[in-house]
């Protein structure tokens, strides 16, 4: 979202840019047209001279305007530069985190799974145990002929 912003922000500073270029574009194309039908005319009048200074003044103004909007253009490339750079830093950090969390968890069940196995082993020689002794409780001879657990 925060991407998708920022590109909205750079598109928008590009169309503005642009904008202002053609509009540069079409006062010097208009600029020169004039001049060159002064120059047909054998000499500027003193209201084409004022009508020329003017649209020189207006050329000069977007040109200001251009060179501002060029110079915000690059502070604001520049802070969402830095904004993205910090966002994939914080991104990069939370991922290594998940991952020491991951790996963390990955030991733990191996451990639990481990205790829950020796556990069962456990669980089993304890009710084999019980098993024998209800064995040979319910055959006393066995243990003194020497038999062995019938299931050795």
């Amino acid at each position: 979202a925060r991407t998708e912003e920022l590109e909205e922000e750079i598109e928008a500073e590009r169309a503005a840019r642009a904008k202002v270029d053609k509009q540069r574009a079409d006062l010097s194309r208009e600029l020169e047209e004039i001049s060159e039908r002064l120059e047909e005319a054998g000499g500027a009048t003193a209201a084409q001279a004022e009508m020329n200074k003017k649209r020189e003044i207006e050329f000069m103004k977007l040109r200001r305007s251009l060179e501002e909007a060029n110079l915000q253009h690059e502070a604001t490339a520049a802070t969402l530069r830095k904004k993205h750079a910090d966002s994939m830093a914080e991104l990069r950090e939370q991922l290594d985190n998940l991952q020491r969390i991951k790996q963390k968890l990955e030991k733990e069940k191996s451990e639990c799974k481990m205790e829950i196995d020796d556990l069962a082993g456990n669980m089993t020689a304890i009710s084999k145990a019980k098993v024998y002794r209800f064995y040979l409780s319910a055959n006393p001879g066995t243990q003194q002929l020497g038999l062995n657990w019938p299931w050795d």
